[in-house]
């Protein structure tokens, strides 16, 4: 399974956040964003200061009172001002500043000295021990809290004073109090279980887990760096305070347990996986660490161990999987480094070790490791990069080396492992990509490789309670506005393009039994071979025609799946796959005698109120069928 995906995003005057990849958390003072994605589950902070939450719930981490995992937003608190999540790990400040927090506290990272109200440990699970509390409800854990980020592994906060303070795992001395831990475990592994405080002044903090390194800035514009530096993501030469023996290579790897002086006159850091990144407050952007794959972008491929200057006039910068991405003051967004999956968005799947303009008017970028997202400043959100489960939202689980356009009026984006969350300017929230523990809140456990609405329960929140669609070409007052908002949800079908539905364009035979086959559960078809000459294997309707003749939805040498489907086809598969129930013979219809062969469909299905004539008189059985006309029979048909 790949990694997780995730990075911070600054969009217009929002703090906004593309959640970082396995740990690259950042912590501000600022208020955090209303929205945040972990590798399977979901937060939103509501207008109101109520907390929701949705996905996996096995260690939690939902705050619910269980272990339930919930493909629906639930309530967890109210009075929140800011929420942070990790695997595992959920995190809030109330409006008081207390910090509370709830999951998974296997490595202390919940800084309640290891308690919970649950063990779920056992001598042979994953978690190689026989106790690992969880806390099922929030528990409070300091006072005075300005800025949290919760870990997989550890958690940091800054207190309304200053003071940095952090807790959690301290293997390779990442909590940076000189290694020191107040608990051991059977396989010598330490962990540092209560808050203990680092250092004073701090504005700024964040920390990779995927490296496990730490940074801190203070107010004078010092950058402080601690953990582990086998790529001298520190910037000093790749030297530490204490190191491991890797007999098998002959080799140690150094840590540093204490936090050292990296730069000065620093306004912003990022931590990669394996290199490092800051900028400056003249602007200028100086990297460090691994350049296996240009990810430093000086034109050459040699390591860094100290600072190197790259260039001038950088807004912000974003570090993936070996890869970089700059923001210029100028709004044009730069990137370089590894490009395997097309994730520098360059157009091309070739890697770049200097730096390659992508696109211009970006108000904010992020990602991570492998894919890569951008809010321009009109608002319009758009990605890029690796998209195995549909995480770039379009339309399509194939990797995209240019960047593609998901939607407009974009607020906010959070995103984690395969999986993306947004929030739009008029309050609708929206969600793509994995979705195995229900983390889309779409009311189901399927994947989504399009926006799908968010079901909060919120009044005025939820996208399919009147707000508007992921495309821009179906409006709140076209009649299949709600067929297509389910047909989306449903994976009936998508829009043609990420923006695009079209409901305009014709509908084929080969599409239309394709909507009918999901929106009835996708039955697999009893037989393998085709039966018409025109239906190959390698046809995206292939298994829906073979399962619509065995329905006996149709017959003949060919199916004419290129063909436009008319009213009267259209009535008839659906009559078909209701099981051809008996109806009165149509009675108004000039153009539908009594023994056409659909005579009984069409009965049925005005009977039904899921298709009417074209006029009193007239059904019109030769006109041929819109996609937004056929998404509205099956919704008025299944869905309704």
């Amino acid at each position: 399974m790949k990694k997780q995906l995730s990075s911070l995003l600054l969009a217009l005057v929002l703090l906004l956040s593309l959640t970082p990849a396995a740990g690259a958390y950042d912590i501000k003072t600022a208020a955090s964003s209303p929205i945040a994605m972990s590798l399977s589950h979901a937060a939103y902070l509501d207008d109101s200061g109520a907390l929701w939450t949705w996905g996996r719930g096995a260690s939690g981490e939902l705050g619910s009172g269980a272990r339930d995992n919930s493909s629906v937003p639930v309530k967890v608190m109210d009075g929140v001002t800011a929420v942070s999540i990790a695997n595992g790990v959920s995190a809030a400040i109330k409006s008081d500043k207390s910090l509370w927090m709830w999951g998974s506290n296997y490595h202390g990272q919940l800084g309640t000295k290891g308690s919970g109200d649950v063990n779920i440990g056992g001598g042979n699970n994953f978690d190689h021990a026989s106790k690992h509390y969880v806390h099922i409800t929030p528990v409070k854990v300091m006072d005075d809290v300005a800025s949290v980020q919760a870990g997989s592994f550890y958690t940091a906060a800054i207190k309304t004073d200053g003071s940095l303070w952090m807790w959690g795992d301290n293997q390779y001395g990442h909590i940076g109090n000189n290694g020191e831990s107040d608990k051991t475990d059977r396989y010598g592994y330490v962990y540092q279980t209560e808050p203990v405080k680092i250092m004073d002044s701090v504005s700024y903090a964040t920390f990779n887990e995927d490296a496990h390194t730490v940074a801190a800035i203070q107010t004078d514009g010092s950058l402080w760096m601690w953990g582990k530096n086998i790529h001298s993501e520190l910037g000093n030469n790749g030297q530490g305070d204490k190191f491991y023996e890797i007999e098998e290579l002959d080799s140690v790897e150094y840590y540093q347990t204490t936090p050292i002086k990296a730069l000065e006159h620093v306004t912003s850091v990022s931590l990669g996986a394996n290199h490092t990144a800051a900028i400056q407050t003249d602007g200028s952007l100086w990297m460090w660490g691994s350049n296996y794959y240009g990810q430093l972008g000086n034109g050459t491929n040699t390591d860094a161990g100290e600072p190197v200057k790259i260039m001038d006039g950088v807004a912000a910068v974003d570090l993936g999987w070996s890869r970089t991405a700059v923001l210029k003051t100028d709004g044009s967004l730069w990137t370089w480094g590894r490009n395997c999956y097309g994730q520098l968005g360059s157009g091309s799947t070739e890697d770049s070790n200097v730096p390659v303009k992508i696109m211009d008017s970006v108000a904010a970028m992020g990602g991570y490791q492998d894919q890569s997202a951008a809010i321009k400043t009109d608002g319009s959100l758009w990605t890029w990069g690796w998209n195995y489960y549909g995480q770039l939202g379009s339309g399509s689980t194939e990797n995209a080396s240019a960047p593609v356009k998901v939607m407009d009026q974009t607020a906010a984006v959070s995103g984690h492992q395969g999986t993306m969350l947004a929030v739009k300017t008029d309050g609708s929230l929206w969600a793509w990509g994995w979705n195995y523990y229900g983390q889309l809140g779409s009311g189901s456990t399927e994947d989504s490789n399009v926006p799908v609405p968010v079901k909060t329960g919120v009044p005025g929140q939820d996208a399919a309670k009147g707000n508007d669609t992921p495309f821009s070409d179906v409006s709140r007052d076209a009649y299949y506005y709600e067929p297509v908002l389910w047909a989306v949800e449903k994976q009936i079908t998508n829009g043609v393009t990420a923006t695009q539905f079209s409901p305009g364009a014709t509908c084929t035979r080969g599409e239309i039994i394709t909507f009918l086959w999901r929106a009835m559960g996708q039955p697999e078809p009893e037989g393998s071979a085709s039966p018409f000459a025109d239906v190959a294997e390698s046809d995206f309707y292939y298994k829906p025609v073979l399962w619509a003749y065995e329905q006996g939805m149709a017959a003949g040498a060919n199916f004419s799946p290129k063909s436009p489907c008319t009213r009267s086809e259209a009535v008839s598969f659906l009559w078909h796959s209701a099981g051809r129930p008996e109806a009165s013979s149509v009675t108004g219809f000039a153009d539908v005698g009594s023994s056409a062969s659909y005579a009984q469909a069409v009965s049925w299905a005005v009977s039904n109120n899921i298709v009417n004539g074209t006029s009193d008189v007239a059904f019109s059985p030769s006109d041929t069928c819109t996609r937004g006309q056929i998404v509205a029979l099956l919704w008025r048909y299944l869905g309704k």
